[in-house]
């Protein structure tokens, strides 16, 4: 009987990874095609490889399939991974999770601690890379589909080693039953050298120039993502090469304006925009966005820190303060219970400062995966590291102007990590709620620093054990209990428990 169960739970093991090969959400299939030539067909998730990746409408699926599935990995993980843990935002009420987030103590079970739908993106992105060579494609059509592929595949790795550190390796498909589905971590350092450099240098080679589509990683996605790496890796010099190349397209610039909302609106009318990715609750489900943003009929899981809102109101030049969330209310609430808990970035602003709120079901956002200030700010960060305090601030003021704030005066800072600071501070207020300011403090070695006084406030206000944030290893996330039960190799992150 034990070995029964044995093979049946290997045969589960390897059929979650096998079964979501090319499953897709007809309603993002349409935007590729015609509706119509998708309705007739056999049900993709009942075709093995030996019926699919055959025709150009194969590949087209195909695709659709890989972009339906990161929708499904930010469904629910836009905000949690990169802002919940940090002090963009803090618990909403009284659930356990979103204390637990707020307070980094994050356990197991807890939602956003799997990995499992990365790893579907990325056995969907093997596919494509094993396969789109093999269909009778024009080159530069062929090309372009596989650059996409191996950058998908680099950015959900990318994810994978700043989220939870080593990670199994997976650079082919799974296809064989019969194969063994369990592989052990390999570490991070080897995954970023071993797969997300060369992914993306491959796809740098092969990407077709002239594509400028927002809602694909085109070319300005890629060197995007480059940057991003480097920056992790404090690999200057690579940062500032791979952003030079992105300003060199001469396709972006800073939105100014009204038109800085428009990014988060209609990302293909703003050259602000270098990836978007649209999410909708009756296409894209479930639904986990409308939790995390909130929507009319929902309050978020999460509100804003108060020090984050006095920040925002810090300066009444800041158009970001109006544009991001109803600044009118939270500043003359009479009482924190009092203020407006959703967040407006993604919503439509009304002519009184208010924002249209969608009910749940009619939910609809355009999530930034990238976009130029954030890229310029990175940038600066990399010059100042690199000894260039003058060409850091003409950029770190040039996003400040864009948004109607005065320059900063470089001669006020003395050191690189003073500038790192207020170049951080700047990241924080312009890609607010973005998924960027937990990565950030990571990254620069603050999240200790910054959030240990925090977390000993909420932690005292919750009326528990003060313990503050004292553990680097709790940077990272714990590996979820049913990955560690269906893949028995892997060993949990310390200090987590099963």
């Amino acid at each position: 009987m034990k070995a029964q169960n044995n093979t049946t739970r290997k045969y589960i093991r390897a059929w979650s990874i096998k079964r979501p090969i090319l499953s897709l959400c007809v309603g993002f299939a349409c935007l590729v095609s015609s509706c119509e030539s998708f309705l007739d067909q056999q049900p993709i998730s009942d075709l093995s490889s030996d019926k699919f990746w055959l025709t150009a409408d194969d590949a087209k699926l195909g695709m659709a399939g890989i972009y339906s599935s990161i929708q499904s990995v930010f469904s629910s993980n836009y905000i949690l991974w990169g802002d919940a843990r940090s002090d963009n935002f803090t618990f909403s009420g009284t659930g356990e999770a979103q204390i637990n987030y707020s307070i980094n103590a994050v356990t197991s079970t807890m939602a956003g601690t799997s990995w499992a739908e990365i790893y579907k993106t990325i056995q969907r992105s093997n596919l494509a890379i094993k396969y789109l060579p093999t269909i009778n494609l024009p080159a530069t059509e062929r090309d372009h589909y596989l650059a996409q592929a191996y950058a998908i595949r680099a950015y959900m790795y990318f994810f994978i080693v700043r989220l939870w550190g080593d990670a199994p390796i997976w650079v082919e498909p799974y296809e064989d039953i019969n194969a063994e589905p369990n592989r052990p971590r390999s570490p991070a350092e080897q995954i970023v050298q071993d797969v997300i450099l060369p992914d993306l240098q491959r796809a740098l080679q092969i990407v077709d120039p002239g594509v400028n589509t927002v809602v694909e990683v085109n070319i300005g996605g890629m060197l995007a993502m480059l940057t991003d790496v480097y920056m992790w890796l404090h690999n200057y010099q690579g940062a500032l090469d791979a952003s030079e190349r992105l300003i060199g397209l001469d396709r972006y610039r800073l939105a100014t304006g009204e038109e800085w909302k428009d990014m988060f609106l209609s990302p293909a009318n703003s050259r602000g925009n270098i990836w978007s990715l649209s999410w909708n609750f009756l296409q894209d489900g479930p639904d986990g966005t409308s939790r995390q943003i909130g929507a009319g009929n929902l309050d978020p899981l999460y509100v804003m820190d108060p020090a984050v809102v006095e920040r925002f109101h810090s300066d009444p030049k800041d158009i970001r303060t109006k544009l991001t969330f109803d600044s009118l209310v939270f500043a003359n609430a009479a009482t924190p219970n009092a203020r407006s808990k959703r967040l407006g970035k993604f919503a439509v602003r009304n002519a009184d400062g208010t924002f249209q709120y969608p009910q749940t079901s009619q939910s609809e956002y355009k999530l930034t995966m990238y976009r130029y200030a954030d890229i310029l700010l990175l940038r600066a960060e990399a010059l100042n590291r690199s000894n260039d305090k003058l060409g850091a601030f003409a950029l770190l003021n040039e996003v400040r102007a864009a948004v109607g704030l005065d320059p900063l005066d470089e001669s006020e800072y003395a050191s690189e990590d003073e500038v790192e600071k207020i170049i951080l501070n700047e990241r924080q207020l312009e890609l607010f709620a973005e998924g960027r300011r937990w990565f950030d403090l990571v990254r620069t070695g603050r999240a200790m620093n910054v959030m240990d006084s925090i977390i000993r406030e909420r932690q005292g206000a919750l009326e528990i054990t003060v313990t503050g944030f004292t553990d680097a290893r709790r940077t990272l996330l714990p590996i979820h209990r049913n990955v560690l039960i269906n893949n028995p190799v892997l060993v949990q992150n310390e200090p987590y428990s099963f």
